[in-house]
């Protein structure tokens, strides 16, 4: 579906509601044959139809994103939950009962303890706990479980759907009627948003940019000091239940108990401590309470221990070691023997002399002794091994390169042949058993053998000198046959599949993390790590991978020839992985220094879309990668080196609430700028006093937003008020509802140092 919006960058766009052309439901399409004449009446055909779509499960890959982050303690009372979802369309696939179409069929409901009922065995209140007081059953088990004691959701299920699983929750009708929305104020709970996300982690989603966002309408029980108050939270379907949700507030059931069809569940608790928050994760990456940390202690090293008077040089050598990066390991030498040798992996703390390239063709070619101290330093042995390891566990990419291989060796075969062979001269009797056959008759000539001289030998090439090895080798050296192989390499099938294979491993996609990071305490829980890219290492690294194979000298020196513009495709692919995805434009090379930095903290879980940014001089350093190496840890690699990093709060999962004193800010818009209006504050709900009504809540002390009644006042109606006030007088919708109740963007900026150069370590 092409986009009808192009969002600018660090810019976000709500969309009230983004309508699929057909909502998921089984559909007749009937056709009638109607001719004006007599006796000529047609049956009428009919076809039925079923557009797909999720109702008592979601596809994990659908959560992109929900706040507070599962699991979390902190200063949560002023906060309405969210869940951001990576599809659009999600929360209006479905119609509920006969409402607007703008209606979503799905809401996100917050439970206090004790609100639900569990289900578990008798007796068994962990289990229950432990499931967030949800059950599994079947469909058709629970269509089956209405009673004069419980309500369930009136709706009917195809034979496919009764056998599958789905999770339930069981609440009592008081609570049902109490914090549900109705109708009218659904639709101001879900919108949809395009963000840019330049500056993110890539999304494997269906909609890229695009999110749809469902909001709750209750805000948490605050915690005390001491204890912290645990909220549910539920994502439930709201179909079979449209006749309970049309007048100002949901209508309560007769039946003492209501169950509904959870499709996504999460908890955290609510303690008035703010360190689990965006703002207070990211401070403590660069503060260790009030104090910061030290620049050099946020490079990716092992930490350093203070020099001491009087120290020898076997101790200085191993501090300059360590403060460079290098980890003492293991080390079981191929001759039998135990001992240490230093490693640093490609992400060093200070910034690598540079070097020519030199190939490596073996790992031993890249081990690095110190004579004086008897100690290896076998970082790119590592390297190289590292990356003949990973080509060997790729298929794809070894069949790939081994028949590129053999093109190539064909080219250069077929060169080697018209270079050394020379025709012999036509010899001076050619022609005569020709003119012998001419000269004799038909009939004398038939059944005999021809006379006259007899038939030249075989026209044959003469021998070339030297072995066809020495040959090829004299061929590669030559720049006319360099340039054919690398103009013929261009062309070949497989040629993009091995350069973008050398490019993600450029940008060292696929690298086990303990090649990157050798020892854990390098990047301990909560912390941000700043590093350079050794490119010595990844060259050592593409030179084990392209070995995959070779077994004769002749193929070395083959591809010795493949080699360079093998890498000059892989640097093309790796500027342009990011860009193309992004569709924007990709680097024209690679700077001379790339950076980068790791992140580990419950930061990364919470908000998987933190953007990251680099800065060089005010200008943006393009990112070619930001990923996840595991649930809490994020990389990012800068073509360039930024003098300022900012980790930002993704658009796409910004807090909705109220400031610390239960209020809100109008915003109004102009030329696509939302401007606060801090002199004009609507007061929506006191954290401080939760249990008190205001008109913006639902009588009964619950802390449920009263959104949208069919008359008096509400949060919507006051919004309009407040918003016409300072000079913006619009109808609030669904997107600027959330433009109102969301709270700006918090970040974090890191200022780095200047780079420090270190030599590297000489080769032998």
């Amino acid at each position: 579906m092409s986009d009808p919006f192009d969002t600018p960058l660090g810019q976000m766009l709500f969309v009230d509601a983004y309508l699929p052309g057909v909502q998921a439901g089984q559909y007749t399409l009937k056709i009638d044959h109607t001719l004006d004449a007599p006796d000529t009446a047609i049956e009428s055909v009919s076809q039925t139809l079923i557009v797909d779509g999720p109702r008592f499960t979601l596809d994990p890959a659908d959560l992109h994103a929900r706040f507070p982050p599962k699991g979390s303690t902190s200063q949560y009372a002023e906060v309405l939950p969210h869940l951001v979802l990576g599809k659009r369309l999600l929360p209006w696939e479905r119609l509920v009962s006969s409402f607007d179409r703008t209606v979503p069929w799905v809401a996100l409901l917050v439970f206090d303890e004790g609100e639900l009922v569990a289900e578990g065995p008798p007796g068994d209140a962990t289990a229950a706990e432990t499931a967030n007081y949800a059950s599994t059953t079947t469909v058709g088990a629970l269509l089956q479980m209405g009673s004069a004691d419980t309500r369930i959701p009136v709706l009917t299920a195809t034979d496919e759907e009764q056998v599958l699983a789905c999770r339930v929750i069981t609440m009592s009708n008081a609570t049902f009627a109490a914090i549900v929305p109705t109708a009218r104020e659904l639709p101001y709970l879900a919108h949809s948003r395009q963000v840019d996300v330049s500056n993110k982690k890539l999304l494997d989603l269906l909609d890229h940019d695009w999110f749809s966002v469902v909001v709750a309408n209750r805000f948490p029980r605050p915690g005390t000091p001491t204890r912290g108050a645990k909220a549910i939270v539920h994502l439930v379907s709201l179909e079979g239940f449209g006749d309970l949700l049309s007048g100002d507030t949901p209508v309560q059931p007769r039946e003492s108990r209501v169950k509904m069809v959870s499709l996504c569940s999460w908890t955290f608790s609510c303690l008035p401590d703010p360190s689990q928050r965006f703002s207070g994760l990211a401070r403590n990456l660069a503060f260790a309470g009030a104090t910061r940390r030290d620049p050099a202690a946020l490079t990716l090293r092992l930490p350093v221990p203070p020099a001491s008077d009087g120290a020898d040089a076997a101790v200085m050598t191993a501090r300059q070691r360590l403060s460079d990066g290098y980890v003492a390991l293991g080390y079981h030498a191929p001759t039998g023997e135990d001992a240490f040798a230093w490693y640093r992996g490609p992400l060093v703390p200070n910034l690598p002399a540079a070097g020519a390239r030199a190939p490596m063709p073996s790992a031993s070619a890249g081990a690095i002794f110190d004579p004086t101290r008897g100690v290896f330093d076998h970082s790119l042995s590592a390297a190289w091994q590292c990356g003949r390891g990973l080509a060997l566990s790729s298929e794809t990419f070894a069949v790939a390169l081994s028949r590129m291989r053999q093109r190539a060796r064909n080219t250069v075969s077929r060169m080697v042949h018209q270079d050394t062979s020379t025709p012999v001269a036509p010899s001076a009797h050619a022609h005569s058993p020709l003119a012998t056959l001419f000269a004799s008759t038909a009939l004398d000539g038939f059944g005999s053998v021809p006379g006259g001289a007899a038939p030249p030998a075989p026209r044959r090439r003469a021998p070339s000198s030297g072995s066809p090895a020495n040959a090829m080798q004299a061929m590669l050296a030559r720049p006319d046959a360099l340039a054919t192989i690398a103009a013929n390499l261009s062309d070949d099938p497989d040629a993009p599949t091995v350069s973008a294979w050398l490019g993600d491993r450029r940008l060292l996609v696929g690298v086990p993390f303990a090649h990157l990071v050798p020892d854990f305490r390098m990047l301990p829980p909560e912390s941000i790590r700043f590093f350079f890219v050794d490119t010595r290492w990844i060259d050592a690294m593409i030179d084990g991978a392209l070995s995959i194979g070779l077994s004769t000298s002749h193929e070395s020196a083959l591809q010795g020839a493949l080699t360079t513009e093998l890498e000059r495709m892989a640097h093309a692919s790796a500027l342009a992985a990011r860009a193309t995805r992004l569709r924007r434009p990709a680097p024209t090379a690679f700077a001379d220094t790339t950076t980068g930095l790791l992140v580990r903290s419950s930061l990364v879980v919470g908000w998987p879309g933190v953007g990251v940014k680099g800065m060089a001089a005010g200008t943006e350093v393009p990112l070619l990668r930001l990923d996840h190496l595991a649930p809490d840890v994020l990389i990012a690699v800068f073509n360039g080196i930024p003098d300022t990093v900012i980790l930002s709060e993704p658009c796409e999962g910004l807090e909705f609430g109220v400031d610390d004193e239960g209020q809100i800010q109008p915003r109004g818009v102009v030329d696509g700028v939302a401007k606060e209006h801090q002199d004009k504050p609507v007061s929506i709900y006191d954290p401080q006093h939760p249990g008190v009504d205001t008109p913006t809540l639902r009588s009964g002390g619950r802390r449920v937003l009263n959104l949208r009644a069919s008359h008096g006042d509400d949060l919507v109606n006051r919004l309009e008020q407040a918003l016409s006030a300072i000079g913006y007088p619009v109808t609030v919708g669904p997107a600027q509802f959330a433009l109102q109740m969301v709270k700006g963007p918090e970040e974090i900026v890191f200022a780095l140092r200047p780079p420090q150069v270190v030599p590297a370590p000489e080769r032998p």
